[in-house]
């Protein structure tokens, strides 16, 4: 045993690090167990079934090994454009929501607390309402006789009637709509986090308005930015009501693809392949927007 240098005892063990330890543990368990039955069993079930023979008939357990539907879903050229479709999509609603989010973000971070509050409030309709209902509101909107067409056609705009529905424009603007919250509350966070003295600093050197929001608080904001854009293409490429309620079944996006698989054709093992396609998407571009936000931080650093 070893023998303590100044008192010449033996070396003991510190019992509260130990229970703090195990406190930790107690009370990370609930998550964890939670985090295993809702996310990592299924996807375990999800990659041992993408790997065997679509039979129904037999159980998980008694069904023959293939990797035929990987073969099937990298050599088919229908799937390799819907994957180009679907990221294509979420970029495009990326960009357009991180646009208009940072220009709302920005209002509700100067604006007073009661008109705080109302933005915010707004912003989070969205969600309050879900992806079926406002897809359903927008399909009202861009029906052939809805408020859209009735407007264009009293401007002058058009003589008959136009079909918004199906088109690419009409699902971008759904989907715009109902993911903007998560850009406009990722972005509110970074810029509540600026300091003020850090504006202030800029403005007593010389710097206008202008030039203190693309030399200070542009950047300081990219984390969130980062974030928005992170949740909002994740929404996005895994989007099913929007798509196929506005879309009309003539755009086609994974999650769609998906459902045909497994819910019209019953073929779940394709339906399993597919989906681990997503996940890879998911986590390739969330690893890649994390990695980003912390070069940047130990670059500042």
């Amino acid at each position: 045993m070893r023998e303590d240098i100044i008192t010449g005892g033996p070396i003991k063990a510190k019992p509260a690090a130990r229970r703090r330890l195990w406190s930790y543990v107690a009370l990370l368990s609930p998550a964890m167990l939670i985090y295993w039955l809702v996310f990592l069993i299924p996807a375990i079930v999800l990659l041992i079934n993408s790997i065997q023979v679509n039979q129904p008939e037999k159980s998980m357990w008694e069904r023959e090994l293939t990797l035929a539907n990987f073969i099937r879903f990298v050599s088919d050229p229908y799937f390799i454009k819907v994957i180009g479709i679907t990221l294509l999509m979420g970029v495009i609603v990326v960009l357009v929501s991180l646009v208009i989010g940072y220009v709302l973000a920005y209002h509700i971070y100067k604006a007073k607390s009661f008109v705080k509050t109302s933005l915010i409030t707004i912003v989070l309709t969205p969600l309050f309402s879900g992806a079926l209902l406002q897809s359903l509101g927008w399909y009202l909107m861009f029906a052939r006789y809805g408020p859209i067409n009735a407007f264009l056609k009293d401007i002058g705009l058009i003589d008959q009637p136009y079909n918004f529905l199906g088109t690419y424009t009409a699902v971008v603007i759904a989907l715009v709509h109902g993911f903007l919250p998560f850009m406009v509350l990722s972005i509110v966070n970074s810029l509540r986090s600026i300091p003020v003295n850090v504006l202030d600093a800029a403005s007593s050197l010389g710097a206008n308005s202008w030039t203190a929001f693309l030399r200070v608080t542009l950047p300081l904001t990219k984390g969130g930015m980062m974030a928005g854009s992170a949740l909002v293409f994740g929404g996005t490429i895994g989007s099913f009501a929007t798509p196929g309620i506005i879309g009309q079944g003539k755009i086609q996006m994974l999650a769609q693809i998906i459902y045909q698989q497994a819910i019209q054709i019953f073929d779940w093992s394709f339906a399993s392949v597919i989906s681990i396609a997503l996940l890879l998407v998911l986590i390739i571009v969330t690893m890649s927007l994390t990695g980003s936000v912390k070069l940047q931080g130990r670059n500042r650093g």
